[in-house]
């Protein structure tokens, strides 16, 4: 009883597992690096190009985007990634409002 909230930190501890990853496949496989580099950059110029539309500046504003997120940090872009896709998959707002309901029944 004495033991609240370890199963927040075994949740913390396995959301920054998942998120270390990526930049260990990226540095022991390089054709996953490679690989994990065109994906984000098909992300990212897709998601440009269906907020602004088929123009200059969404060339622009992707290849800013492309630069900085694939080229310069590509392997905190993909922690990201992974992460945010893992918690898409797994409903991450559902452990959120289990979470508010576990602390509600004091």
């Amino acid at each position: 009883m004495n033991e609240k909230g370890n199963l927040v930190l075994i949740i913390l501890a396995a959301f920054v597992v998942v998120a270390l990853i990526p930049p260990v496949i990226m540095a022991v496989f390089p054709i996953a690096d490679i690989i994990m580099r065109i994906i984000l950059a098909i992300i990212i110029f897709a998601t440009v190009r269906g907020y602004i539309g088929n123009s200059v500046i969404s060339l622009i504003i992707s290849a800013a985007l492309v630069y900085f997120l694939v080229i310069k940090w590509a392997y905190f872009t993909a922690s990201a990634y992974i992460l945010l896709y893992f918690l898409m998959g797994f409903s991450f707002l559902s452990v959120i409002v289990w979470g508010i309901g576990m602390n509600m029944k004091k």
